[in-house]
């Protein structure tokens, strides 16, 4: 049985990705990032205010795979897309709001509904789906 799953997301300015999402999410950092020999962040772990692990962020030099990278590469690579659920709209617009600086609206804000949503790509090419879900068992689970 799944008990987690890790997420990274590969970007192209690691440490001014770590401070948004912080900025953007709530987040925290417990220690400084682990780096390579030229300074690149190889791993830092974001974590909610409870302590659980949210997303961890690394510089796209360390993607497991060159090869992918290149194959793929685009001005904002789409290494990563996060479905994130909020308990309420308000918290959602939130986040909106930081995460559209510099980003891509794909699907535009969708507020007064039964399930609030928004997709945007951010400016590390991150594509976020954010929701605040009308299945209960969902918003219980984010509690």
């Amino acid at each position: 049985m799944i008990s987690r799953i890790g997420n990274h997301a590969y970007v192209k300015g690691a440490d001014a990705a770590i401070k948004f999402y912080k900025d953007a999410f709530g987040l925290e950092t417990k220690g400084e990032p682990w780096r390579d020999d030229n300074g690149l962040v190889i791993s830092q772990n974001l974590h909610r205010k409870t302590g659980e692990l949210f997303m961890t962020v690394c510089d796209y030099e360390h993607l497991p795979n060159e090869d992918f990278f290149n194959k793929y590469n685009t001005d904002n690579c789409l290494t990563m897309l996060f479905y994130v659920f909020f308990t309420n709209e308000d918290d959602m617009l939130k986040t909106v709001e930081v995460l559209r600086e510099n980003a891509k609206l794909v699907r535009e804000i969708k507020t007064g509904l039964s399930e609030p949503v928004c997709d945007i790509v951010d400016q590390f090419g991150v594509f976020w789906h954010l929701a605040v879900p009308n299945d209960e068992s969902v918003a219980n689970s984010l509690n």
